[in-house]
């Protein structure tokens, strides 16, 4: 024990003196890998021979698993030693966290705190998470259970902390905590409510007003408390060792609390699950995770972001991914600046494939100065709107599990709005950042040239006057839908927030759903350039308004009965609407073109989407001779000028098996650089004009100017 204790002190003495100077997480990109032992038997494999194999594989950091959990954590499977322990196991932490710093790894212990067994719970009825009907949850990933973090569970959960920080180990993630759709209404959450507010916990199921608001506000600060309590604890043993949670999703988050603009103070780094892709994979993003990444980016408040990404399609934890798929999530995170995460099961740890995540590793580890400290050159920002996604019908919520997800209405799907949008730039080779509500209602909004609104539709006063001094000063705006029509608490208004910046006034209702109409060009603006089509597939629904001062350019026909029902007329109901408005310009589609892009992929709606980012937003590269299926990522890094491309070119199928290798693909980048080359090959690239060509494109490669 005297050695061990020895050994101890060097390996904490270390990572406290470059702490000092930096945070060690933030001193190059994390390659963490997860190997899922927790499923199996954590103890099982040989600790030298393991660590030598995740450091072979090319990573630098871990989750490590030493909680064994089948069907959800209790206290009898700890490979640790703690005083809560209900049982002594083998100390594997004591002979893994030694042999993981001999290979260079730092060790986050997982620790799972929002699912545990049934029995375990009903050995603390006290601690657990109540349903809304009084009944304690359960069926938690099916077989089930959770404490809640404002019970005298955190106590163990703290115990649990200090007992693991006695290890030389870097870190703790925390996966979880997490409220559900119908809970906390336990006696310890209800008293600390009255409490605070001096009435009763209103309910969940009424998603609109200040009730509902006050009630979200009350379940993110409880797990900010509980992360708060968490951070001291463990920077009070060592202030080098990190802390951070499994994040919020970018969707609704209402029915868990997990709102990372709050709780990113209280950690070191922030995560979300970006990268677990499954199902139909066709009606997946292919770049799920670099959309993500982007919205974190500007959640974390300059903290390093990590995707968290799994190796399995899901729903089948042992259906490992094909390698292209492998690579393009390893890709698209990290052009998007995030560090990588990923869940490997000891099933698929030998496995072929595995070589397609070590050649990425080794590419980020041999280029990491190339992904350190660079901002994000996109002169486009495109809204996730969390405000909306938890006040609006048409936003789903994360449920009991990944898997499960609420009803929402078809009516302004919040989700397909923001993916329509977003691919129909990309596609057009638009950079652009993901900003949230936050970004509008309190940061700089100059450094865009083109703020995209897809069906925003709860914001506050504030907001809409932001919006309507950045048009007066220059910036451009493009709307749809149902944006601003509601306030930041989901109570519909009168008219339009931005009823004088779009031009037009709301009517009464929404028409729709339009199976088989049309919209119909009645003036040719620049930004319909390249639609000639007299009669265009009409969005699904379609709010209706009455012109104001902006033109309108499209109108929506008068609707048929049924598909051959001769040629419709057309009525009075604007269907694009652009105007002037001081030194910028507006664009406003009352339609719900976001959510009918993503649905059918209407060729007229991509080129409007893509005319207004390539006219509204004047982008600093320009790429040719590549498809749509290319993603192109701009960022700045002191002198340098970095173009990412990821190739999501497949065989029309996913998951994807093999990618179509592209030929001669054409940059080009404003600014006068002397050098270019590609850090995938090595390869200097002659610079004539602002321009290289690319002699080959694989999933990925990063062109850098100098």
């Amino acid at each position: 024990m005297k050695l061990y204790s020895l050994l101890l002190g060097a390996v904490m003495a270390a990572p406290c003196t470059l702490y000092a100077q930096t945070p060690w997480w933030e001193g190059e990109p994390l390659r963490i890998i997860d190997l899922t032992t927790s499923i199996t038997q954590p103890d099982s494999n040989d600790p030298a021979k393991l660590a030598a194999r995740k450091a072979e594989l090319g990573y630098n950091a871990e989750h490590l698993e030493i909680m064994r959990m089948p069907g959800g954590l209790d206290d009898l499977g700890f490979f640790f030693r703690s005083k809560v322990a209900g049982r002594e196991n083998p100390d594997y932490l004591r002979r893994y966290a030694p042999e993981a710093h001999k290979h260079g790894l730092r060790t986050f212990i997982y620790f799972n705190v929002h699912w545990y067994t049934v029995k375990f719970a009903e050995q603390h009825p006290d601690w657990r998470m109540t349903r809304e009907n009084g009944k304690p949850l359960d069926g938690v990933y099916d077989t089930g259970a959770d404490f809640c973090v404002n019970t005298p569970w955190r106590e163990w959960v703290f115990q649990v902390l200090r007992d693991l920080a006695a290890y030389p180990i870097d870190g703790i993630f925390y996966d979880g905590p997490v409220y559900r759709a119908d809970t906390c209404y336990c006696r310890y959450c209800r008293e600390k409510y009255r409490k605070q507010y001096g009435r009763e916990m209103p309910s969940k199921t009424k998603r609109t007003g200040k009730d509902f608001a006050q009630l979200m506000e009350f379940q993110a600060n409880s797990l900010k408390d509980f992360l708060h309590d968490s951070r001291v604890i463990l920077k009070g043993i060592r202030p080098d060792l990190a802390l951070y949670m499994n994040g919020g999703v970018r969707g609704a988050n209402w029915a868990t609390g997990r709102f990372n603009r709050e709780l990113i103070a209280e950690q070191d780094l922030l995560g979300s699950e970006g990268g677990f892709i499954s199902g139909d994979l066709t009606r997946v993003p292919l770049w799920k995770p670099g959309l993500t990444a982007r919205l974190l980016e500007t959640q974390a408040g300059g903290k390093p972001t990590i995707i968290f990404s799994a190796a399995s399609h899901k729903p089948w934890t042992f259906s490992l991914l094909p390698a292209p798929e492998l690579r393009l999530l390893y890709a698209d995170t990290i052009a998007n600046a995030a560090g990588v995460w990923m869940g490997i099961t000891p099933f698929e740890f030998e496995e072929p494939e595995m070589t397609a995540l070590t050649e990425m590793n080794r590419f980020l580890e041999k280029n990491k100065a190339y992904f350190t400290k660079t901002k994000s050159a996109a002169r486009v920002g495109v809204v996730w709107s969390d405000v909306t996604a938890n006040f609006y019908a048409g936003a789903a919520a994360q449920l009991i599990d990944i898997d499960r997800t609420a009803q929402r209405s078809n009516i302004g799907n919040l989700d397909g709005e923001f993916a329509g949008i977003t691919e129909s730039l990309l596609r057009s080779h638009v950079p652009f950042d993901v900003i949230d509500d936050v970004t509008l209602e309190k940061e700089p909004l100059d450094r865009y040239q083109a703020i995209f609104l897809p069906n925003v539709a709860c914001m506050s006063d504030r907001v809409a006057a932001r919006l309507r001094k950045y048009v007066e000063e220059g910036g451009n705006l493009f709307a749809d839908f149902e944006t601003s029509l509601y306030d930041e608490t989901g109570v519909r208004r009168g008219d339009f927030a931005l009823s004088p910046v779009f031009g037009v006034s709301a009517g009464k209702g929404i028409a729709g759903p339009l199976l088989w109409d049309y919209l119909k060009p009645v003036t040719t603006p620049q930004l319909t350039a390249g639609i000639t089509r007299k009669m265009i597939p009409s969005t699904a629904y379609y709010v209706r308004t009455h012109a104001g001062e902006g033109e309108v350019a499209w109108k929506f026909t008068a609707p048929l009965a049924g598909r051959y029902d001769g040629v419709p007329k057309l009525s009075d109901d604007p269907g694009l609407v652009i105007r002037r408005l001081g030194k910028g310009m507006v664009a406003y589609m009352p339609g719900d073109l976001g959510n009918s892009i993503n649905t059918y992929h209407t060729p007229e709606l991509l080129q409007l989407v893509a005319n207004a980012g390539t006219q509204l937003g004047v982008s600093p590269v320009r790429v040719e001779n590549a498809p749509g299926s290319v993603e192109v990522v701009a960022r700045r890094q002191d002198n340098r000028f970095l173009v990412h491309l990821v190739n999501f070119t497949g065989e029309m199928t996913r998951p994807i098996r093999r990618i179509v290798p592209l030929s001669n693909v054409r940059v080009t980048v404003e600014g006068k650089y002397s050098k270019s080359r590609s850090l995938w090959t090595g390869q200097a690239l002659p610079v004539r004009n602002g321009s290289v060509t690319v002699p080959s494109l694989q999933e990925y490669d990063v062109i850098v100017f100098e």
